[in-house]
């Protein structure tokens, strides 16, 4: 069984065993700025504010992997964190009112990104990584659904 999000409900989710559709395939940008505990999870509120535009949603299934975790430090991990802890609820409230102005996929990802480039959420470079991975990836006139 699946259960998918309603648009306009938020639940973050990471990199590990995750599927995307093809016709969500840009929203496997990881941000670079961000630790590497941080940024997917930052990648999955971005992704999923973009699907509600595009009728598409996210959906959750039982694991299907075993994963061994590897020695690691729990403060450290924790630290590393923080930024989650401290920002999570800033930025779902952003994305909440953020009001696209382009009528594009492409057009939107980078607006998304210089928004959260403004808010302190993300740096510089991640908009040039975005800008990047839009000319690499995506056809400059994807239009959205009626």
């Amino acid at each position: 069984a699946i259960a998918s999000l309603r648009a306009g409900t938020f639940c973050p989710f990471n990199s590990q065993a995750t599927l995307f559709a093809y016709d969500a395939m840009w929203g496997l940008l990881l941000p670079c700025s961000v630790h590497g505990r941080v940024t997917d999870i930052w990648r999955s509120y971005l992704t999923q504010r973009l699907l509600w535009d595009l009728n598409l949603r996210v959906g959750f299934a039982a694991p299907w992997v075993v994963q061994q975790r590897n020695e690691h430090n729990n403060l450290a991990d924790f630290n590393a964190e923080v930024p989650l802890y401290q920002q999570a609820g800033e930025l779902v409230q952003a994305l909440f009112r953020w009001e696209p102005r382009t009528g594009t996929v492409p057009g939107r990802l980078e607006e998304l990104y210089v928004y959260m480039y403004e808010l302190g959420i993300l740096a510089a470079s991640d908009v040039e990584l975005a800008q990047a991975w839009i000319a690499d990836l995506l056809p400059p006139r994807q239009p959205l659904p009626p």
